[in-house]
């Protein structure tokens, strides 16, 4: 699955349709999708609440909800998300966890950033 994920974008992007590409996402998840990076899970990136509370990460899953924030930043075990560290997370390439770690990356780079600010 997860090299499916990657041949599906390389094949949607191929022969430069890249650079029409309108999907929002940073180019460095773009990267990421098509296998030309890889960056670890960044679970805490993108908090979803609703009506139950504070869900645990991913949104993806089903680990319960909290209340108040606080609770969740001190109880969740931050470092048992992501591919290699929970089977769940296996196959997973969804922006929840790994856009945020892109745009982290981007943030780390001027040329990064610049490339992001230019949209290619």
């Amino acid at each position: 699955p997860v090299d499916q994920t990657k041949q599906l974008f390389r094949d949607a992007v191929a022969g430069g349709r890249r650079k029409r590409w309108r999907l929002n996402h940073s180019p460095l998840f773009l990267d990421f999708l098509q296998g030309d990076v890889d960056y670890d899970c960044t679970p805490w990136g993108i908090p979803s609440y609703s009506v139950f509370g504070w869900q645990r990460p991913c949104y993806l899953m089903s680990d319960g909800y909290t209340e108040p924030y606080q609770e969740l930043l001190d109880t969740t075990d931050w470092d048992s998300y992501g591919r290699g560290r929970d089977a769940r997370c296996d196959n997973c390439m969804a922006h929840c966890g790994y856009e945020p770690s892109a745009v982290i990356a981007t943030t780390k780079s001027l040329r990064e950033s610049l490339r992001a600010a230019v949209g290619n």
